[in-house]
């Protein structure tokens, strides 16, 4: 009797987590989410979703904005890639130049970038080059060792290993502050979510020297009060 009892037990018991793991597995493949962590990552904007999504989550500075933060204090891991890169040089018709051939961002960023520089030559500004996009860690590593100046970041904690950044310059032009093509990005930049992520003034806050020619995408909600504001990345995430 006792052996009965103990089978039928056993019995049971595998029941109940065979139908708890299926009621799980149907929740999983029909998008519901069985967590607070999945429910929180679903929460994010689209652009944000597309990054975490590899599995190499980085650091998001608060839960309201989802945008990514990077910087000495918020490292990446170093085997984050972000997911939808786009080799530039492969997309055809677009509104500006390549410094070089291998030059990636995300997808989102390429977007926004084309409709960006399309605007600027309606109104009469073109000469975009495009100096630099996505790097990996082994690539931001490299640099920073040959650094002679001590200003490149450390692995890790450089914006363009999000793929999320590019720097960009005019042709035949050293002082890139100085020209059309700056003029109207300062102006328009944030109409196409990107920021200006090291701007004059704020290098106690970011940890940068002034940059005019390095762009940051943040989406446009967000781009438009930090160039409205005149103020950092940094400090419009700690008021949100």
């Amino acid at each position: 009797m006792k052996k009965f009892l103990a089978i039928f037990l056993i019995g049971m018991v595998v029941i109940v987590g065979a139908l708890f793991f299926h009621r799980w597995s149907e929740a999983l493949l029909q998008g519901e989410s069985p967590s607070q962590d999945q429910a929180s990552e679903r929460s994010l904007p689209q652009r944000d979703k597309r990054i975490t999504e590899s599995g190499r989550t980085a650091p998001v500075s608060n839960g309201s904005t989802g945008i990514l933060l990077v910087n000495a204090s918020n490292q990446l891991p170093q085997n984050y890639k972000p997911v939808e890169l786009l080799r530039l040089y492969e997309q055809k018709g677009r509104h500006f130049q390549l410094a070089e051939s291998d030059i990636e961002v995300c997808a989102t960023v390429f977007d926004a970038m084309e409709r960006m520089f399309a605007a600027a030559g309606r109104d009469d500004v073109s000469g975009f080059i495009i100096t630099s996009g996505y790097r990996s860690f082994a690539e931001q590593a490299e640099i920073f060792a040959t650094d002679k100046n001590g200003n490149a970041a450390r692995p890790g904690t450089s914006e363009h290993e999000t793929g999320l950044a590019f720097d960009v310059t005019a042709y035949g032009k050293k002082n890139f502050e100085r020209t059309p093509q700056f003029a109207w990005l300062s102006k328009h930049c944030a109409e196409y979510g990107f920021i200006i992520r090291y701007p004059q003034g704020k290098e106690d806050v970011t940890g940068y020297p002034y940059e005019p020619w390095h762009y940051r995408y943040v989406g446009s909600p967000a781009a438009k009060e930090i160039m409205d504001k005149g103020i950092a990345l940094e400090e419009y995430l700690e008021q949100s």
